[in-house]
């Protein structure tokens, strides 16, 4: 997996080198990976970046040790701030240049996506840090002999000296939400590094510390008054957020449906710019069918990849693999990732845009953290934590987790997500709307949308627009109730290109620019060709349909076997009826089911011993 690996282990150079290679030998083993490596502190610290490309596999000089993964937007303006005006060669020797001018403050005054690693040899520390949205992971252990940093789960694990058990209180917000919170991973013991933060480790005490440069909640405020005005300052700041993402050398891509968010996008790319889209769906589903029209109005050479039965036939080795790349910690809601990832070569993309976080601009849609008409009508945080918990809760609705979890098991998982956002929502002084959004982007999108795009980016670059600092900052400083509609996409997508607007949304089925009347009738036609499964209306995945069929016959294959992990902390019994309730529509707990042959796939994977 792409991304940036650290070890420093007390006990020497040895150690160092032999714990780092099983990390980096780790991280290769999807796609066509490159890695550098990088040694500090007399060896005892060890350093990596793993790329799509080639890398200057030359060790770096000098008592400042940088490696970097990701992109900077400002790195130009970085570069003429600099006092010292010697040349630099790479992104890393800018990052060591600004440490040694700044100290850790330099790190708030990058603009991108990214995460990266800096060892001082002469004050003994070691600093990691990663963008103010977490846009890449990096996972932390901490152990008598050292720190071991990576961004991949799964080759930290090999570096461990002692066994793994699975982390129950992770489990209990995966059950209920269908994504890990706070900084929990399915390993007890090791932590994901928060959004806008740095860790400093101290290399002689072998001790960290933490401290966060930039707040998400600070975005919310202070509010915008003008609504003409804010909708102007939006629109700029959409269109430099794009164009800074647009900024690709050849081989710019994007993800394109038949929604919203990707279109928005779309009118916002510079004509300048050769731009190669793509659709994957079933034959005949909406998104093939609106983003043909799509990319012919602008121009796009567009590619259609067609998801059948044989990928659906394929599926436990296409699980295993989803669930190896993303550590386990993603829950896919049609199982299309691996087809992306199986045709992207043939598309020429190098970097690719995808419209996650739009939703932001939309809050009404941004399921299962929306807002609703009784998100608005509360006052208090304390409101709002029980009925968001019950309404999220897509995984094990009306279910407690202790009919089917062990008593023992039941016990160290908790409430779930109850006690999760009451954590993460206290003291921040959010009202109940704005605190839907925060959870969305604070917590969904580096918990769900960040691991979905890892099986991506072992073929392409990623990069988000919708969550580019700069525009949130914009788009979240207004009253919730501005973005809570599709007003700020119709807006976007008309002052780019007014022709897209006209072209029907695959959501609603009404053009994207169709007032309040207009749109209800038409989402009531849509909602019926789609159930007839008409051409052209029809979804994008049979997820229904292989839920029912495929994944019922693997869980029981899987999860009844007498060697399954699960369980430890399942009732075996309880699964038994589990299934045998959704086999016959009595209940569907296939999302349950499928997270459990998840949890399942991960533990086996990585020789995670029992829970309990």
């Amino acid at each position: 997996m792409p991304g940036l690996i650290g070890v420093v282990d007390t006990r020497g150079r040895a150690e160092a080198e032999r714990r780092f290679a099983s990390v980096r030998d780790r991280m290769l083993r999807h796609g066509r990976l490159h890695a550098r490596t990088a040694s500090a502190f007399d060896g005892r610290g060890q350093f990596g970046h793993v790329s799509l490309d080639r890398l200057d596999d030359s060790a770096q000089s000098g008592p400042i040790t940088a490696v970097f993964h990701g992109v900077l937007h400002n790195e130009a303006d970085l570069r003429r701030a600099l006092r010292d005006k010697q040349p630099l060669s790479s992104t890393e020797s800018l990052i060591a240049a600004l440490y040694a001018e700044q100290g850790a403050s330099f790190v708030s005054r990058l603009e991108g996506e990214f995460c990266l690693i800096v060892a001082d040899s002469q004050r003994g520390t070691v600093l990691i840090a990663t963008d103010t949205v977490g846009s890449y992971p990096i996972y932390l252990d901490l152990d008598p002999h050292g720190l071991v940093a990576a961004s991949d789960l799964s080759a930290l694990l090999k570096a461990r000296s002692t066994s793994t058990r699975i982390d129950l209180r992770a489990v209990a917000d995966y059950l209920t939400l269908g994504a890990i919170l706070g900084d929990r991973t399915l390993a007890e013991g090791v932590k994901l590094l928060d959004p806008g933060s740095v860790l400093t480790y101290d290399v002689a005490a072998n001790r960290v510390a933490m401290t966060s440069y930039a707040q998400i909640e600070s975005f919310f405020g202070p509010k915008a008054t003008d609504k003409a005005a804010y909708f102007d300052t939006v629109g700029r700041a959409f269109t430099d957020a794009v164009h800074r993402s647009a900024t690709a050398p050849s081989g710019l891509g994007l993800s394109l449906s038949g929604g919203l968010d990707s279109r928005a996008i779309l009118s916002a790319v510079p004509s300048s710019v050769r731009l190669r889209t793509y659709t994957l769906g079933v034959e005949g589903c909406a998104d093939q069918v609106i983003a043909q029209q799509l990319s012919k109005i602008v121009g796009t050479d567009h590619h259609y990849f067609r998801l059948d039965n044989t990928y659906l036939r394929d599926f436990l080795p296409n699980m295993a693999q989803m669930v190896s790349i993303t550590d386990g910690m993603y829950l896919s809601h049609g199982l299309t990732e691996m087809l992306a990832i199986q045709f992207l070569d043939k598309t020429g993309i190098r970097v690719l845009l995808r419209g996650h976080g739009g939703e932001l601009a939309k809050a009404h849609l941004a399921w299962p953290l929306h807002t609703d008409p009784t998100v608005h009508g509360m006052t208090t945080v304390d409101e709002l934590v029980p009925y968001l918990s019950r309404r999220a809760n897509y995984v094990t609705p009306d279910l407690p987790l202790a009919s089917f979890f062990t008593p023992e098991a039941a016990q160290r998982a908790g409430k779930g997500t109850s006690e999760s956002f009451a954590t993460l929502l206290a003291g921040k002084g959010l009202s109940p709307a704005e605190s839907c959004s925060y959870l969305y982007m604070r917590e969904l999108h580096r918990r769900f949308t960040i691991p979905s795009l890892q099986s991506f980016r072992t073929k392409v670059d990623v990069r988000l627009t919708y969550v580019d600092p700069r525009f949130l900052r914009v788009l979240l400083a207004a009253p919730a109730a501005w973005r809570d509609s599709t007003e700020i996409h119709t807006r976007l997508t008309r002052a780019g290109n007014p022709a897209l607007v006209k072209v029907r949304n695959s959501n609603t089925g009404a053009r994207a620019d169709a007032g309040s009347r207009e749109e209800f009738v038409f989402d009531k036609l849509n909602t019926i060709l789609k159930r007839l499964n008409v051409y052209g209306y029809r979804h994008y995945h049979n997820f229904d349909d292989w839920m029912r069929r495929t994944l019922l016959e693997t869980v029981q294959a899987e999860l009844l076997s007498p060697e399954a992990r699960v369980q430890a902390f399942v009732d075996t019994r309880a699964l038994e009826n589990l299934i045998r309730e959704t086999r016959e529509g009595k209940a569907n707990r296939s999302y349950l089911l499928q997270v459990l042959l998840i949890l399942e796939l991960w533990q086996r994977e990585n020789g995670v011993t029992a829970a309990a």
